[in-house]
Parts: C-alpha cells; sequence; structure tokens
C-alpha cells in the first residue's frame, strides 16, 4: 500500500506548532517575561525611578504604595495570562467537541455506506445465482419440448426403452442394459448438478435475507430512511402524498400506481417508506424470505417447476414486440417470488410481491443529497453550541462526509427500470404458480378467518 499520502508537509507542521494553542500560551508567557525583565533593567539603568523612590529614607507609606502597585501590576499580569488561558482551554474544548460530533458522523455515514454496498451486492450476488437456476431450467425446458411442465422428473418419458428389432437376442439385450446405465448416469449428474444449483442459491438468498433484516433493524439506517421519506413527503401537498400507498398490493391494480414504482427507482429524490411495508419482520407476518424456508425442506426443481418453466416461455419474444424477458429479467422475477409473494383472492395463482419489494428497497436506498440533509439536520440541533468558525468547519465537515457516502443511483437501475414498464404491460409475468407453504400461508388464513368471523 502506497504511503504517499501519509507524508508530512513541513510547512503544514510548522504552522500547526506555531499557532497551536500550547504554544501559543509559551510564547505569550516568554513575552510578557521578556518585556518585565526589559522594563526593570530600563528602569535601573537610566533611573527611571522617581526621585522619592530612590531616597535612602523611604517611608513606611513610600514602600507600601510601592508594593501595592507592585502587586496590582502583577494581579494585573496574572489576570490576562488567566483570561488568555481560559480563552485557549475553551478553544480547545470547543475543538475536541467539534472532533467528537464529526468522528460520530463520520461513523453513521460509513455505516449506512457499507449496508448499502452490502445490500447492493447481496441482491446482485443472488440474482446471478437465480440467473444460473433459469439456465438449468432452460435446458430442460428445450429437452422436454415444452410437453412435460409439470413432471417431476423430466426427461422421463423420453426414457422409455422401445424394443429393438434385432435378429440376436443378446445384442438386444446388451444395448438395453446399456441404454438403462447412460440413463442412469445422466440422472445422477442432473441429480448433483440440482443439489449443487440449490446450495448455492439458498446459500446466497439466506445471506441477503439477512442482510435486509440488519439494515431495517439498525438504528442509524432506519432514522435515515424515515428521514428521506418525510423529507420527501414535505415536498408534496397532501393530496399527492404516498406514505399511505402500499404498492406491493396496489401494483397490480393502479396503473398510476406502477407508474409511481417506476419514478421510485428511476429518480434518485423519489422515495418509499420501505419500513413500512416490511413492517411484519418482527412478528414473522408474511414470512419475508420463504423461499428459503421452502428450499431448505424441498427439491429447487420439483417445488418451483412451474414458475420456473414459465419464465422460460417468457423469454420468447413470439409476438416481435420486445417484451420479452431476457434472462437477468427472469432472474429479477425469480428473486423476487423467492422472497415474497401475496395470495390471491379467489384464486390458486399468486402474485409476485417481493420483486416490487426488492425494487422499492433498490430505489429507496439512502443517497448523499439524503445523508447531507440528515446531517444538517443533526448540526441544526447543536449549532448555538458553537462559534461562527466552528459552525463554518462543521459545515464544510457534513458536506465531505456526504460526498463519501456509496449509494447506487437511478441511472444504474435503468435495466430494473425497463422491467418494471414490461411487467406494468404484462402483470402475468408477476403471476406465481408456485403454492406458499410457510408461515406467511398460515398467517394470511388466520387474517381472512378473522374478518370472516368478524
Amino acid at each position: 500500500m502506497s504511503n504517499t499520502n501519509t507524508k508530512v508537509n513541513p510547512a503544514s507542521w510548522f504552522r500547526r506548532v506555531l499557532f497551536g494553542p500550547v504554544s501559543e500560551l509559551i510564547i505569550l508567557t516568554l513575552f510578557f517575561g521578556t518585556f518585565t525583565f526589559a522594563l526593570f533593567w530600563l528602569t535601573i539603568k537610566f533611573q527611571l525611578l522617581p526621585t522619592e523612590l530612590m531616597r535612602p529614607d523611604l517611608s513606611q507609606e513610600d514602600t507600601g504604595l510601592f508594593d501595592a502597585l507592585g502587586g496590582w501590576a502583577l494581579g494585573f499580569a496574572g489576570a490576562v495570562v488567566a483570561i488568555r488561558i481560559a480563552g485557549i482551554a475553551k478553544n480547545i474544548q470547543l475543538n475536541d467537541s467539534i472532533r467528537e460530533q464529526i468522528r460520530l458522523w463520520e461513523e453513521h455515514v460509513e455505516r449506512i455506506s457499507d449496508l448499502n454496498s452490502r445490500l447492493t451486492r447481496s441482491i446482485s450476488d443472488t440474482k446471478r445465482a437465480c440467473a444460473a437456476v433459469l439456465l438449468y431450467a432452460k435446458d430442460l425446458y428445450i429437452t422436454e419440448q415444452r410437453a412435460h411442465l409439470i413432471n417431476p422428473k423430466p426427461g422421463k418419458d423420453d426414457r422409455i426403452v422401445k424394443p429393438t428389432v434385432t435378429s440376436d437376442p443378446e445384442e438386444n439385450l446388451h444395448e438395453k442394459l446399456e441404454k438403462i446405465v447412460r440413463d442412469k448416469l445422466e440422472e445422477k449428474q442432473q441429480d448433483k448438478l440440482e443439489e449443487m444449483l440449490q446450495e448455492k442459491l439458498e446459500e446466497k438468498l439466506e445471506k441477503l435475507v439477512e442482510t435486509i433484516e440488519e439494515a431495517l433493524k439498525d438504528s442509524v439506517f432506519r432514522s435515515v430512511l424515515q428521514f428521506s421519506v418525510q423529507a420527501d413527503n414535505n415536498r408534496r401537498s397532501y393530496s399527492d402524498n404516498k406514505v399511505v400507498k402500499n404498492y406491493t398490493e396496489s401494483f397490480f391494480t393502479s396503473a398510476e400506481d406502477r407508474e409511481a414504482v417506476k419514478n421510485i427507482v428511476d429518480d434518485d429524490d423519489e422515495f418509499f417508506d420501505v419500513l413500512n411495508v416490511l413492517s411484519g419482520l418482527n412478528q414473522g407476518a408474511r414470512n419475508f424470505g420463504i423461499g428459503l424456508v421452502e428450499l431448505r425442506a424441498m427439491g429447487l426443481i420439483q417445488h418451483f417447476r412451474m414458475d420456473l418453466m414459465r419464465l422460460t416461455e417468457y423469454q420468447e419474444d413470439s409476438q416481435g414486440d420486445g417484451e420479452a424477458l431476457e434472462i437477468a429479467d427472469a432472474a429479477w422475477l425469480l428473486l423476487g417470488l423467492l422472497l415474497s409473494r401475496r395470495k390471491r383472492e379467489n384464486s390458486s395463482i399468486g402474485q409476485n410481491d417481493g420483486f416490487i419489494i426488492i425494487a422499492l428497497l433498490l430505489g429507496s436506498l439512502p443517497t448523499e443529497k439524503t445523508m447531507n440533509d440528515y446531517l444538517n439536520s443533526k448540526f441544526n440541533q447543536v449549532v448555538q453550541t458553537y462559534s461562527g468558525e466552528g459552525s463554518e468547519t462543521m459545515k464544510r465537515e457534513v458536506n465531505a462526509l456526504s460526498k463519501r457516502l456509496y449509494y447506487v443511483k437511478g441511472n444504474e437501475l435503468s435495466e430494473l427500470v425497463d422491467l418494471i414498464t414490461k411487467c406494468s404491460n404484462n402483470l402475468n409475468y408477476l403471476d406465481v404458480l408456485t403454492k406458499s407453504t410457510g408461515v406467511s400461508a398460515a398467517y394470511e388464513s388466520k387474517k381472512e378467518s378473522g374478518k370472516q368471523s368478524g
């Protein structure tokens, strides 16, 4: 690691030593002592004292007066030094307080930046694992030629051994045995590959869920999120206030809300209160991360087979309108249904609200402007404590700290914005055929039964 940034500038070091509080006090003390010595030396050398004070027979009143004048001079000098020391001590204390305050804010920025980075990295890693699963599903889809979408074990129908017409019974038996052995090896390799894909997906999904839970339970992260939403709401009129909206529900019924979700992801100044959407994390409601529970109990391909095949079908643009899904788009949707899915009323088909949640989360992460406003609000709470110079120093530090924040800009999410547009035009992309088998299903059923009894 290069140490070019750690080199000390001699000029700055000399300036810091010369104008430091301790150096200033030492210089002033030496100056006062030198000045006093020179004054007395000149007085004696040039006999500047009054003639009355130089008489050999001074009265007691004269010596008392001279003593009083000397005490007054020394007291005045001591008072000046004490006042200066108090001022220097105050400045030192004030500078220490400023440094401590800035250090605290720096920790906040680093914490937010770290969580932003980990969230985006975990989402990207899980999305890549989903893409690998979809590539495997696409291979299955091609092998089965779209004929066996619900087969628990793909390719079994193709493995039926047809009788071979041959004149030699031994040769016929030998071919049958070879085919059986070959099919068994292929099936074993296939099972091993499926197991590896499931383990990798489960690992990445578990890390993602843990990171999201950690971020949303972090006090600093929650404060900044709430501040950004509050600041966003303050810029709106009451009628346009979106804090009451729950896009995970209304996205599927309102074209206006679908456009709002796209704007939140695309615009750095648009935010959504994600904390309200995931408010059930602490109670286990809706079981955020339902796919993780299912992957630990059931096979990946068997349980999610219908949705995997359906997402593979959507990757073909049969109509030529450009609305077909790319493998990256399908990976987003698979990630979404692994995180959360909502039961649709009077239908066995669910809704992929996990995709909406992940989009809102990425679009509402704290930005540089959000962090700057948040730190300025903290600064306004303590600004009266500091001098004008101290306040200016803190303002500069706030601006510098805000620029150190890592966040995902809206233009970096253009792929996700395009997918939201595709889903808005084709809501069937967000259909979920896989039945929910986790706590969320039981919770929803309990909630519905409670409504009926009430």
